[in-house]
C-alpha cells in the first residue's frame, strides 16, 4: 500500500490547485475521487490529501474538511486497478487505445488553464459565472491557447478523443463557422465521458458553451459531488458505441436545443442511452425568454433567463435531477 500511496501523491501532484473563488471546491473533490480510485484506505488517503493540501490549496482546507470530501469521495467513487497497478506517475492526458476503425486523435496545439483576464473574458462572452469555468477547467474539459492565429478556448477531455476551438473574442473562424471541430477528431465521443465515471447522474448537452452552462448550474444547485457535465459537440451524430457503457445504469438529464435538430438528436441519444440500462429525460426550455427578451434557446441561455421567467416557473429552482 505504500508504493501504492506514493503512486497516488506523484498522481495528485500534477493535478489542479484549489483556489478559493476559482472552482476551489471542484478541484479538491477531484482529488478525493483520484485517491479513492488508486484504492487507498482513508487513513493512506488522508495523508496523501493532507500533501496535497500544504502545497496545492489557496487557503488550505482544514483536516475536518478534507475528511468530509475523503467521505463523499468513498460514497460516490470505486477503487480501479488499472490506477492502483499501472499509473504511476502517469501525465493527466492520455490518450486511450487506437479504435482500429478511428481516425488519428485530433493534433492539439498547445493550450492551458486560463489566466484571471480570459475567464473573464470568456465568462462575459457566454453570460457565465467564472466558478462554472474554472469547474470545467478542474475536470480537465476547457483550456485556453491559440488556434489560427487567435486566442482561443478548447472543449477537449482527457481521452484526446475530441476537441474544439472556438475564438475568445467571439468572432467566427472565416465566414460561418463559429466552432472548429479540429482534424482528427471522433466527433460522435461525448466529452467528458470518462470524467463522468465516479458521478450517478449525468447532465447531457450539446456543444461548447451549454457544457460550460452545465457546470455553471452544477454549481448553483450544489450538486458538485453527484453530476457530471457531458457533451456532444453537434447535433447530427449518434453516442459513439464505445462510450455508451460508460453511462450504463445513470440518470441522464438531456438539455436539448430548441430546434429540429435538437429535437431529433434527444430523441436518438435518448434511445442509444436507454439501451445500455440508462436512465435519460429531457429538460423544456420552451417558452421561456433571455433578460433581453429572446427566447431561451438552450442551455447557455438559460443563464441569462429573465427574473420573471424564473420567478413564474418553480421548476427552474432545480434543473437537476
Amino acid at each position: 500500500m505504500i508504493a501504492t500511496a506514493i503512486r497516488a501523491a506523484a498522481y495528485v501532484a500534477k493535478m489542479l490547485p484549489a483556489i478559493a473563488g476559482s472552482g476551489g471546491h471542484a478541484a479538491t473533490y477531484a482529488v478525493a475521487c483520484k485517491l479513492v480510485e488508486f484504492g487507498l484506505g482513508e487513513t493512506e488517503a488522508l495523508e496523501v490529501f493532507q500533501g496535497w493540501n500544504s502545497t496545492h490549496c489557496q487557503p488550505r482546507w482544514t483536516e475536518g474538511e478534507l475528511r468530509h470530501k475523503l467521505a463523499d469521495a468513498f460514497r460516490h467513487t470505486a477503487p480501479r486497478a488499472d490506477l492502483a497497478e499501472a499509473r504511476q506517475s502517469a501525465p493527466r492526458w492520455r490518450p486511450l487505445p487506437e479504435h482500429p476503425t478511428e481516425a488519428k486523435r485530433p493534433a492539439l496545439p498547445a493550450h492551458r488553464t486560463g489566466t484571471a483576464a480570459e475567464i473573464g473574458q470568456l465568462a462575459a462572452l457566454r453570460g457565465l459565472g467564472t466558478d462554472g469555468l474554472r469547474l470545467a477547467e478542474s475536470k480537465g474539459l476547457l483550456r485556453f491557447g491559440e488556434f489560427k492565429g487567435a486566442a482561443a478556448w478548447f472543449i477537449l477531455d482527457r481521452s484526446c478523443r475530441v476537441a474544439q476551438a472556438r475564438r475568445l473574442d467571439g468572432r467566427k473562424w472565416g465566414e460561418n463557422v463559429k466552432a472548429w471541430t479540429l482534424t482528427g477528431s471522433q466527433a460522435t465521443w461525448p466529452v467528458g465521458t470518462e470524467e463522468s465515471a465516479p458521478f450517478p447522474i449525468i447532465a447531457w448537452c450539446e456543444g461548447g458553451p451549454d457544457l460550460l452552462a452545465a457546470c455553471q448550474f452544477i454549481l448553483a444547485e450544489e450538486r458538485a459531488a453527484s453530476v457530471a457535465p457531458v457533451a456532444m459537440l453537434g447535433g447530427c451524430s449518434k453516442i459513439h458505441p464505445d462510450a455508451l457503457p460508460h453511462f450504463a445504469g445513470k440518470r441522464v438529464q438531456i438539455f436539448r436545443h430548441l430546434d429540429a435538430t435538437g429535437d431529433d438528436a434527444a430523441n436518438r441519444w435518448a434511445e442509444q442511452l436507454a439501451s445500455v440500462g440508462a436512465t435519460p429525460r429531457a429538460f423544456d426550455l420552451a417558452g421561456l425568454h433571455r433578460a433581453d427578451g429572446e427566447p431561451v434557446k438552450d442551455l447557455n441561455d438559460l443563464a441569462l433567463i429573465s427574473a420573471d421567467d424564473f420567478e413564474n416557473d418553480r421548476a427552474l429552482w432545480t434543473i437537476l435531477p
